[in-house]
């Protein structure tokens, strides 16, 4: 009945406990969808989840109780006493899992209604402010619609107002100095200033055309001073950048072209950009748009600048260089201002350059900025020039005569200052065309000069007051530049005409001498010179110049190609080590006779480190042949023949290279007696003499007419290739007559064998079968008989190299070569002279040396003539406030 009960509680519990799991459950699916609370420490969930999450924990807890109960049977543990005692309610426990249940169903349903209240809540605050947003956005865009209207009612008002002020000066004389920058000068000026670049072109003389950079800080007027400058209102910033600043260095290239009377503008490829990726050409009206567009596409200030080439006849070679405005007034972040102040300054750096400094006038010098500025890169302001621009606000804030003096004399010492006024943008985009823009800048300077008079300023300042006088003196600095060039171009050109007229004198020269005494007098001073030359070559001499003619062993072997190296009679390279052979300066550059000798020493050492090569039996028994005495061989006959054979076959190849190579050393004699023969000529012709001396006797006359014909051997080719020539087969001659000496040394086998039996000293086998020591007894004998024919041969070959080809090339060349140049006869002579072909040369260059002297002389008259044209025109007077 106890287990009954039991078991009927237990299937109770079992059934709550599911039951309030799954709830449990759900209310934890439920309490994760709730919203989390922001705290400044985080976020974390609501407080019912938590709650939820210990009584889950507790409700483990009692499982884990339950079975422990259950695991009992029934029976409950026993007191200290022995008594049991019951220890968990089946039934209060149901109910308290009830109860909890009920209580976080009415936590989460609290939850839910303040999950929907706090999103209702939030909702409707979203939308009060997005009402709020549309309702500023509105108010902001009348304000900004109204202020726009403003702005263009005050910059019309305030451009009426420029323009009436500016017009009460009066209209433009057109017989005033006013121009523009295409009309600056007289045509007549133009002209020979496009001759005078036409001469520098032709005689390859570079003129640099000045450079000017407009530098100041940003809104400060150096575009429209540029503008005002040229005379043209390009409208280089346009009007809307916003802040009426360039991002990018602006260049603008003046090139004089007689091919263009209007102006022709082209805006060079853009690298930064794609869209201009390529030239393009515009007119001058459509320059500002086109510059503002790069402007625009720019998003950060580069260093890639903008170039514009502008060609007319009309104009001078000048570059104005305008820069990004610099930034002093801490209106952009440091990183923006540095590297703005890097870009200027790298255009500012060639020395070069004209620096035009641009800043806005104010009543307080100490607060000028580009004088400090300027000195960190042109520290005695050699090259830069200030304008300080609005001066005409400036000068309606002085009463009198004191103050503006005491202004305008309170510049920086030792500067050059100029005071100008500008027409603002509105002003100069209304009136673009040139004439009316150009009034604009009079009328400006004008109403300076008028505010200026009525507070009686000192004239002294007259020439520093408008952008007339400023445009004056830049041209005038620029004028100067292009006058310094006319010196070195005339120095130039006169030097051209004396080299013309040099020329042409050394021609007709060298035309009149063209008769057979001189020629005979030039062919036998050469002749003579050359074999002098080579003999001393021979005999041992440093003017050839060692290290740059000379050849180590490595450098002639290879010079010579397959014939270098030393080859068996196999045709296989001998390995050979010049120093452990003891070969005599193998790593020094020679040539002539010490380079013959190192190649004898050479041969030697190959030849003493030859050996006999392989004997077989086969040869052997073949070499006894008939010859027998006693029906016994004849082994000695053998060895001697064999003998024979292979010091044939050995020495034979390498005394045709000897003598391949000893040719190959006399020929290079001639190409080094040439360098010779030009290293004497130099030396005459700056003053030295190979010779010495300097009496005035007739060995020295003699010299110095040697030496007239030796200088114009170069006219004669054809005759200096002959006399090689002649060289050239008197080596090979002797080194043929030298090489069958040699072959002598070759004796016949019967004439070894002779040799042999005359003086037997060794002992030969008699028994025929016995092949070993048959073989080893004939290859002993063979081994000894080649040792003393390769000293033989060695030595003798040695002496007859000397004897028969180095001692011919210092005794009879001389007189060989000598005497069939003297033989030469007249017509010979002119043949090899070429003189018929020489004269017909002579007088096509003597033509075209008078054509050349004629040009330099009518260039030095028109160059002079367009100097003296190109004088300065920039004398007339500032026109009058």
């Amino acid at each position: 009945m106890m287990i009954s009960c039991t078991n009927h509680h237990r299937t109770i519990y079992q059934n709550n406990l599911n039951n309030s799991t799954n709830n449990s459950n759900n209310l934890v699916d439920n309490n994760n969808n709730t919203k989390k609370i922001e705290t400044p420490q985080g976020s974390f969930q609501p407080a019912s989840q938590s709650t939820s999450n210990t009584n889950l924990n507790s409700l483990s807890s009692s499982v884990n109780n339950g079975a422990s109960v259950g695991s009992t049977n029934g029976s409950t543990p026993n007191n200290s006493n022995g008594s049991t005692t019951p220890t968990y309610n089946h039934n209060n426990s149901a109910e308290e899992l009830e109860k909890q249940k009920r209580e976080e169903d009415e936590k989460r349903k609290k939850l839910e209604l303040e999950a929907a209240a706090k999103k209702k809540e939030d909702e409707e605050k979203q939308r009060k402010e997005q009402v709020e947003l549309e309702r500023k956005r509105r108010e902001e865009e009348i304000r900004r619609t109204n202020a726009a209207a403003a702005n263009a009612a005050n910059k019309e008002l305030n451009e009426q107002v420029e323009i009436s002020s500016l017009e009460q000066m009066g209209k433009l004389d057109p017989a005033s100095t006013i121009h523009d920058m295409f009309s600056f000068f007289p045509n007549e000026v133009y002209n020979s200033y496009e001759k005078l670049q036409y001469f520098s072109r032709d005689l390859n003389t570079a003129v640099s055309h000045p450079e000017i950079v407009f530098v100041g800080p940003r809104s400060s007027g150096k575009s429209s001073l540029i503008e005002a400058f040229i005379g043209r209102a390009l409208n280089i910033v346009g009007g809307n950048i916003g802040n009426g600043c360039s991002k990018r260095v602006l260049y603008l290239q003046f090139t004089n072209n007689i091919d263009f009377e209007v102006p022709k503008v082209t805006i060079k490829k853009d690298n930064t950009i794609k869209e201009f990726d390529h030239d393009i050409i515009v007119s001058m009206e459509q320059l500002n748009e086109n510059l503002a567009k790069r402007n625009q596409l720019t998003n950060d200030y580069i260093e890639e600048p903008i170039y514009v080439s502008i060609e007319s006849r009309t104009t001078l070679n000048l570059t104005l260089i305008d820069s990004p405005g610099l930034l002093f007034d801490g209106s952009a972040t440091q990183a923006e201002s540095n590297k703005i102040e890097s870009i200027v300054s790298s255009l500012l750096r060639p020395s070069h350059r004209l620096i035009i400094a641009v800043e806005s006038c104010s009543q307080d010098w100490k607060s000028m900025s580009m004088g400090q500025y300027l000195k960190k890169i042109d520290p005695e302001l050699s090259r830069s020039t200030f304008v300080f621009t609005k001066f005409f606000n400036t000068v309606r804030g002085f009463s009198s005569t004191r103050d503006i003096n005491k202004y305008l004399s309170g510049t920086v010492p030792d500067i050059k200052p100029f005071f100008v006024t500008l027409p603002n943008h509105q002003v100069r985009a209304s009136y673009s065309e040139p004439n009316r823009f150009q009034e604009k800048i009079y009328q400006a300077h004008k109403r300076d000069m008028h505010a200026l008079e009525q507070l009686q300023y000192d004239k002294r300042y007259e020439r520093s007051i408008g952008v007339l006088p400023l445009r004056r003196y830049i041209l005038n600095i620029v004028w100067k530049s292009y006058q310094d060039t006319i010196p070195r171009i005339l120095k130039h050109l006169r030097s051209k005409r004396q080299t013309a007229e040099a020329t042409l004198n050394e021609l007709q020269k060298q035309s009149s001498s063209l008769d057979s005494t001189k020629l005979r007098s030039i062919a036998s001073n050469y002749t003579v010179t050359f074999l002098q030359i080579t003999e001393k070559l021979l005999s041992g001499t440093s003017e050839g110049n060692p290290s740059a003619n000379g050849q180590t062993l490595e450098e002639e072997k290879s010079q010579q190609g397959d014939c270098g190296e030393w080859v068996d009679a196999y045709k296989e390279a001998i390995y050979i080590d010049p120093e452990e052979w003891n070969i005599p300066y193998w790593s020094s550059k020679l040539y002539g006779g010490q380079q013959l000798e190192r190649l004898m020493a050479e041969f030697k050492a190959v030849c003493d480190n030859s050996k006999i090569s392989e004997v077989k039996m086969d040869d052997i028994a073949t070499a006894s042949g008939i010859n027998k005495l006693n029906n016994i061989p004849n082994y000695a006959w053998a060895a001697s023949d064999l003998t024979s054979l292979i010091s044939r076959d050995t020495f034979v190849p390498l005394i045709e290279q000897l003598c391949e190579r000893a040719m190959y050393i006399m020929k290079r004699l001639t190409d080094i007696a040439d360098k010779v023969i030009d290293s004497r000529r130099k030396s005459r012709c700056i003053g030295s003499s190979p010779f010495g001396g300097n009496g005035l006797n007739n060995n020295n006359i003699n010299d110095r007419l040697s030496n007239t014909d030796m200088d114009s051997l170069d006219q004669y080719p054809f005759f200096t290739h002959h006399v090689k020539n002649l060289y050239y087969d008197f080596v090979h001659r002797a080194a043929k007559g030298c090489k069958e000496k040699c072959m002598d040394e070759f004796y016949s086998s019967r004439t070894i064998y002779w040799e042999l039996t005359e003086h037997p000293d060794s002992s030969l086998p008699s028994i025929r079968n016995d092949h070993h020591e048959t073989k080893t007894a004939v290859c002993q004998l063979a081994t000894k008989l080649f040792d003393s024919i390769r000293q033989r041969i060695t030595k003798n070959v040695l002496l007859k190299l000397y004897n028969f080809f180095l001692v011919p090339m210092q005794t009879d060349l001389w007189n060989e070569i000598q005497a069939q140049i003297t033989c030469l006869s007249n017509e010979q002579l002119e043949q090899l002279f070429e003189v018929q072909a020489t004269r017909e040369q002579l007088k096509q260059e003597e033509k075209k040396q008078q054509q050349i002297l004629e040009k330099y002389s009518q260039i030095d008259e028109q160059f002079l003539k367009a100097a003296s044209l190109f004088c300065r025109p920039l004398s007339n007077p500032t026109p009058s406030a």
